[in-house]
């Protein structure tokens, strides 16, 4: 067994909360989970997605859901998109 590696997109609900989306990151995780990388990401007008990879074990069920949750209840957060999963 290993770690998992997955990427998501973090769209935020203002153009201000992507700053913000990311020190919540970067402070708020839990335990289960590394921060791998978080970047900002242009995408128009102005606005900048987050996008976030994360490390955890894949020998404890449920952590993808768990992430996920974590994710959709930072504020700012107006939606998450995956964008990429894979053992490591």
């Amino acid at each position: 067994m290993g770690d998992v590696l997955t990427v998501y997109k973090i769209y935020p609900e203002e153009v201000e909360d992507s700053d913000r989306i990311v020190e919540a990151l970067k402070s708020k995780v839990p335990e289960e989970f590394k921060l791998n990388s978080v970047e900002l990401e242009p995408i128009a007008f102005g606005l900048k997605i987050v996008k976030a990879s994360f490390i955890f074990p894949d020998k404890i069920g449920g952590l993808l859901e768990k992430l996920e949750e974590f994710l959709k209840s930072v504020p700012g957060v107006n939606e998450i998109e995956p964008a990429s999963t894979t053992l490591i």
